[in-house]
């Protein structure tokens, strides 16, 4: 049993996961609806259709693998997506959102399995609490058909990571979770292939501690039973991956193809970085640390000091052979799974826009192992001080409700929040991207409808179909509008514009209006909508 691992079903911290769940559940299907449409979903729909007629057709619908560029993206999401899309009784958006959301739940349950592994079930319930919380988790859940997928993928993958290296021998069980959340990984984004290298990594610290302490032969009898599970998994991976990117296994070199594109034709937009337009390829080393400073709840960046605080101090007892032990491999890939991806951002400087988006895939294990950072820090105050340890504990739940307070404020677009080290979303304004997907234009648009109903029932005239020029995808303000207003691709024959995020090329010129429509959280402006009829001549 691990170590402050209680077996009870109904102990006080499992019974405050539930509740938490519970509400969770009951919150996303009150309020999925709420969510706009991003800028990237109007080319995810077709991608899935299109996937799924790949499978109806009987293996003749080819279109799927010649749509954009999205063949090169795994169809793992957009695939499930349509054929929910078939059976729900919502809209095709409105159907990938709740979809999005219970993927989140779902990952947050992976997060409390592998924190019950790690470290027992009060743990466990940080790690819930502390994901649930984060506010940049929670938002692009709802509206990000790549990213947040992944993320929550890969929470399962460090989940059965963890239990092959603790089982002796690993379970078929273990060894089929393995093989699917990593397939489905890969099958998501070619990021992925990422864990496979730290898998490897892993492994490879392993056989050198081995080496060092048993010899060659016991280390190579070991080590062979340590990776047994990982070599099995990797065929089911393959399968996996091929059922949701169909494409992948079209060609033999196809994959491969992906990488040396990513590698030579990045888009580089530019982007707002610290109040200044800057090109997405020229971005700091210090970019993913300073965003995930500003965009991670208070606590979690305590309880990431506290982790950091604590292996340091343990550090001076560790010897080879402590990176044989079962417990050391689970915590070092978890570690693995964030320092490596933040290691290659400053070594290599990728193009990177929409703030750490294209990496959100290590930021649920950011929280996990702040989790454990802050379960450790309760747990020794607890020992050596009560009173001040249920102090701690109660300022952390405080500091929860707070965040969750904060998550109400600003939804239903918790993807852009931002701590108190800029001072939240009005800090941010002018130095941040905020809506860079637009998400907020649903609610611009429905209030440009009661706007323009208020014009008619006060007798001012309005047009009998009011033109719309939208600085982003059409769909996203198109989808919620009705028959009396259309969209133009010509601003000089618009009668109202839409716009909002700074560093969108269409938005940058602003036309002269007064804003009918402004959609803002703490008082901040998200997107607006100017009357061009008023203009002076």
């Amino acid at each position: 049993m691990n170590p402050g691992m209680d077996r009870r079903g109904h102990s006080f911290p499992n019974l405050l996961t539930v509740g938490i769940f519970a509400v969770l559940t009951i919150v996303i299907f009150l309020t999925f609806r709420d969510y706009g449409i991003s800028w990237d979903e109007e080319l995810h729909v077709p991608y899935g259709q299109k996937l799924l007629a790949y499978y109806t057709s009987g293996f003749t619908d080819l279109s799927a693998f010649s749509f954009i560029n999205l063949y090169q993206y795994g169809g793992f999401f957009d695939l499930i997506a349509a054929i929910a899309s078939k059976l729900s009784p919502f809209g095709v958006y409105e159907t990938r959102h709740l979809l999005g959301a219970l993927i989140f739940l779902g990952g947050l349950f992976g997060a409390w399995r592998l924190m019950h592994l790690l470290a027992g079930e009060r743990a466990a319930l940080i790690s819930v609490a502390c994901p649930a919380t984060t506010a940049l988790l929670y938002g692009h859940s709802f509206i990000n058909p790549k990213d947040a997928p992944l993320a929550w993928l890969a929470v399962w993958v460090a989940y059965f990571v963890c239990r092959a290296f603790g089982e002796q021998p690993a379970t078929w069980r273990t060894i089929t979770g393995l093989g699917l959340s990593l397939g489905f990984a890969l099958g998501m984004r070619i990021i992925a292939f990422a864990f496979l290298a730290q898998i490897a990594a892993v492994l490879g610290v392993l056989a050198l501690a081995l080496w060092i302490n048993v010899g060659f032969r016991e280390a190579l009898r070991r080590w062979l039973r340590a990776a047994r599970p990982f070599a099995l998994a990797l065929p089911l991976a393959i399968i996996a991956m091929a059922g949701v990117w169909p494409w992948s296994v079209q060609a033999p070199f196809n994959i491969v193809s992906v990488f040396t594109d990513s590698a030579n034709q990045f888009w580089h937009p530019f982007m707002l970085w610290a109040g200044t337009l800057i090109n997405a390829g020229d971005l700091p080393r210090s970019y993913l640390i300073v965003l995930l400073a500003v965009n991670l709840p208070e606590y979690v960046l305590l309880g990431l000091i506290l982790i950091a605080g604590q292996t340091c101090l343990r550090a001076r007892a560790w010897r080879t052979a402590t990176f044989a032990q079962p417990r050391a491999l689970q915590f070092l890939f978890v570690v693995f799974t964030v320092l490596v991806p933040l290691a290659a951002f400053a070594a290599v400087r990728p193009s990177t826009y929409n703030g750490v988006r294209h990496f959100l895939f290590l930021v649920p294990q950011l929280v996990i192992l702040a989790a454990i950072g802050l379960d450790r820090g309760l747990d020794i105050l607890l020992r050596h001080r009560r009173v001040v340890g249920m102090a701690f504990a109660a300022l952390l739940g405080l500091a929860v409700l707070r965040q969750t307070l904060v998550m109400i404020q600003i939804h239903p677009y918790q993807y852009i929040a931002f701590n108190t080290l800029t001072g939240g979303l009005r800090g941010a304004y002018g130095r941040f991207e905020l809506d860079y997907w637009g998400v907020s234009y649903r609610e611009a648009s429905l209030a440009l409808v009661k706007f323009l109903e208020n014009e008619r029932t006060a007798g001012r005239p309005v047009p009998p179909k009011a033109l719309l020029f939208v600085c982003g995808a059409n769909t996203q303000a198109a989808y919620y509008l009705p028959d009396t207003v259309g969209i133009t691709e010509d601003r000089t024959a618009a009668v109202f514009f839409l716009g909002g995020d700074l560093t969108n090329p269409r938005c940058r010129l602003r036309p002269e209006g007064p804003a009918v429509v402004e959609i803002k959280r703490d008082d901040t402006v998200l997107s607006y909508v100017l009357d061009l009829r008023k203009v002076a001549p």
